[in-house]
């Protein structure tokens, strides 16, 4: 598929399902910025993006707002935090495929989460996808954007957050995870 088509199933998909959303250019990529609903996230909300490059990949990005970042910077965690985004990389992968595992996320997508290097403190969860996705899996690569990745930072949120605020210890937000996300996918 091209880069092209690529852009024109995702923008067919946000406006088939009224999602919101700002295209603009940024490093000189066209760039979707969506804004999700997150009850469990500062702000309840997350936000995300997707750059479409030349070279048949795009990049997707999901991420807490900027009241999320600031508590990250301003953490005195941020070590705790980083042992507990080692043990979502590790095991966290929510079941959001078809039922039969087909084209369950783990089966296509590599999400990574971390904390952004630039001194913006996002936490951020970033995909590599490549364009053939899109012909591929269709439907299941634009839910994989707009549905699981804002998804997972919400149910992520209790944890994430309780560690950088020092309400939890990272033993109790991985216990928190495993009994509260992981046995109930």
């Amino acid at each position: 598929m091209t880069k092209k088509e690529a852009i024109k199933n995702f923008t067919d998909y946000l406006k088939l399902h009224h999602i919101p959303h700002v295209t603009d250019i940024d490093n000189g990529c066209l760039r979707f910025t969506m804004v999700y609903d997150a009850e469990n996230a500062p702000n309840h909300s997350v936000e995300s993006c997707i750059w479409f490059y030349d070279d048949d990949i795009a990049e997707a990005r999901c991420y807490y707002t900027d009241m999320g970042a600031t508590i990250c910077k301003n953490s005195k965690h941020k070590d705790s935090l980083l042992r507990l985004l080692n043990f979502i990389n590790a095991r966290v992968f929510l079941n959001s495929g078809d039922g039969y595992g087909l084209y369950d996320p783990h089966m296509l997508y590599n999400p990574r989460i971390y904390v952004t290097e630039d001194g913006c403190f996002d936490i951020t969860v970033t995909t590599i996808i490549n364009y053939d996705f899109w012909e591929i899996t269709p439907v299941e690569t634009a839910d994989y954007i707009t549905v699981y990745c804002p998804e997972l930072l919400d149910r992520l949120a209790p944890s994430v957050f309780g560690v950088l605020l020092g309400k939890f210890t990272v033993d109790e937000a991985i216990n928190y995870i495993q009994k509260k996300i992981l046995e109930n996918t």
